[in-house]
């Protein structure tokens, strides 16, 4: 008999780990209190930050262009978990689950593929409009020498990346998802593209925007989403290593 109840209960134990109680899984997902609450204080930070950057001269432009990409995240991670503060306190919530290694992999290539689209879109952008460069700061410190690019991709391609992330799909994509796919997706990458400004860099945020929502609403996790913002940062600043 003890035999028996003891192998019930490891079936038990296989049957919670195979499918997992209603318990152990988030109840809630984030809403328009988590939006306005990390909108806000994203913009507010982000401003912030700008202000402080403009006050950096020219001729310390790696260090402004450094400064910029530590303090996305950090702006980022704040606004997370003011939201996480509110109501729902579980980052799985928040699409802090891990997926499966295939999504990463896909997150990956269509890295890549962003990579490339943003030539195209910039191309027809520049053939009608032309503007001045607002990635000066990134070209300047990615030809800087190789430790001035390893910094670089830290801040720019690994810590920006995780902060924005954080923000516009843990938060803002997963809270318009209950509305739909297209609020969901087109809606937080439309949100994320005007917050880089209106220049050549809102139609490429769009452009990752959208992919990342994606990938989000099929996972339910925010990892896949940073892989391809990491790829597409990095090799972005790699090309302009180059240039």
């Amino acid at each position: 008999m003890k035999n028996v109840q003891k192998l019930s209960e490891t079936e038990k134990e296989r049957m919670e780990v195979i499918s997992p109680s209603k318990s152990t899984m988030p109840q809630a997902r984030p809403g328009w209190p988590e939006i306005l609450t990390a909108l806000a204080l994203y913009l507010i930070g982000i401003v912030m930050l700008g202000l402080w950057m403009s006050q950096i001269p020219d001729e310390q432009a790696i260090l402004r262009i450094n400064i910029g990409g530590v303090g996305n995240g950090l702006v980022g991670l704040a606004a997370l978990f003011a939201a996480y503060a509110l109501r729902v306190r579980d980052l799985r919530a928040f699409g802090f689950r891990v997926p499966e290694r295939k999504w990463l992999l896909v997150g990956a290539a269509l890295g890549v593929a962003a990579f490339g689209g943003c030539f195209i879109i910039e191309g027809v952008y520049f053939h009608f409009i032309t503007e001045p460069n607002n990635q000066a700061d990134f070209q300047t410190a990615a030809q800087g020498g190789a430790l001035s690019l390893l910094v670089l991709i830290i801040t720019g391609a690994i810590l920006t990346p995780l902060g924005e992330e954080f923000v516009f799909r843990g938060v803002i994509a997963n809270a318009l998802n209950r509305y739909g796919a297209w609020a969901g997706v087109v809606g937080s990458a439309a949100i994320f593209a005007v917050v880089h400004g209106f220049n050549v860099i809102l139609f490429d945020a769009f452009m990752v925007g959208i992919l990342n929502g994606i990938l989000f609403r099929k996972t339910g996790s925010i990892w896949p989403g940073v892989v391809v913002h990491i790829v597409y940062n990095g090799l972005n600043l790699l090309y302009y290593s180059t240039l």
